[in-house]
């Protein structure tokens, strides 16, 4: 017999934490999960449970929640089973229950985000109603296999072209430069494919980067012209694999499709083997198809990714 529970985190978080990493090709740690915790929005909509056994042991997970810079209306449910507790049921009560909590929130929208490796579970999201919006790619590039002698005299040849390079770290990792990085970070992003017209406030994504445990400000790459800057790209550290993830990499429209972005990409590299990083991991848009380019000449291979998927409520 299934029962659910709220989720305790104080006493559930270890088991939350291997529930995740099963379902997850990148494994995280409780020490994350906390940090995930802390950073949710104060004004956030959430709402958690987890399954149980007939023994009171913890065989699932859910999470049901809206956070301010998602679509009006919009919900995101997660839904976690054990592996030796699959296609028993489970998932589908918990998805039940978190169907029942968005609805009674006024849900018009529900988001799920389904990794691509087992077809079982884009098959479960199918059933209920959900469709494939996006798929999205992800790729890592082995550090100690990466010949940066390929790209001699890229930086170079974009810097002739009056272009700077800088980190945060050089120019002071202040609130006025994080509000700058910020509003460069909000044009480019907006302009990812399939993106959703949103964006976090300065406060969330304050948060969420300059307060997160991956994040280093000699990581936050910038490239400016004169005094205007033009692009970024942001890479963090995770010390529980020895890796770096590629967050973003972005060039104004008006500055694009002169390698400044393969610039910046090769400079994030250079950082990532500093750091004695084995290897970087990044996302990309499956139709974002200049940087999945940039991506492909870099040496980047395919790693597990995963689909986003919607279904309207009605």
């Amino acid at each position: 017999m299934i029962r659910l529970r709220s989720l305790n985190l104080e006493t559930d978080a270890p088991r939350c934490v291997e529930l995740f990493n099963s379902a997850s090709p990148e494994p995280v740690t409780v020490e994350r999960l906390w940090e995930w915790e802390r950073n949710f929005p104060k004004d956030g909509v959430r709402y958690r449970m987890v399954a149980l056994n007939a023994n009171g042991d913890i065989i699932g997970d859910s999470n049901c929640s809206h956070v301010p810079y998602m679509l009006l209306g919009s919900f995101e449910i997660q839904v976690i089973v054990s592996p030796e507790y699959r296609r028993r049921g489970v998932g589908s009560h918990l998805f039940r229950d978190a169907l029942e909590f968005a609805l009674a929130e006024h849900a018009t929208r529900l988001e799920c985000y389904v990794r691509d490796y087992d077809p079982g579970w884009l098959c479960f999201a199918l059933a209920r109603g959900f469709q494939v919006e996006r798929h999205i790619f992800e790729s890592t590039l082995d550090l100690a296999t990466f010949d940066e002698a390929r790209f001699a005299g890229v930086i170079e040849s974009v810097q002739a072209q009056g272009v700077r390079f800088f980190t945060l770290a050089e120019i002071g990792n202040t609130e006025a430069n994080q509000r700058r990085l910020y509003d460069l970070n909000r044009r480019n992003a907006l302009d990812i494919p399939g993106r959703d017209p949103t964006f976090p406030r300065f406060e969330d994504f304050q948060m969420h980067v300059f307060g997160a445990s991956w994040f280093r400000a000699e990581g936050q790459i910038l490239a400016a012209d004169g005094d205007r800057w033009i692009g970024l790209t942001a890479i963090g550290y995770f010390a529980q694999t020895n890796s770096t993830y590629n967050m973003f990499t972005g060039v104004e429209r008006d500055y694009r499709g002169r390698k400044i972005a393969l610039a910046l990409k090769l400079l994030a590299t250079r950082f990532a083997r500093e750091l004695g990083a084995v290897y970087v991991r990044t996302n990309n848009d499956s139709q974002n198809a200049p940087i999945l380019a940039i991506n492909q000449k870099l040496g980047y291979q395919p790693a597990p990714g995963y689909f986003k998927c919607v279904r309207i409520l009605l």
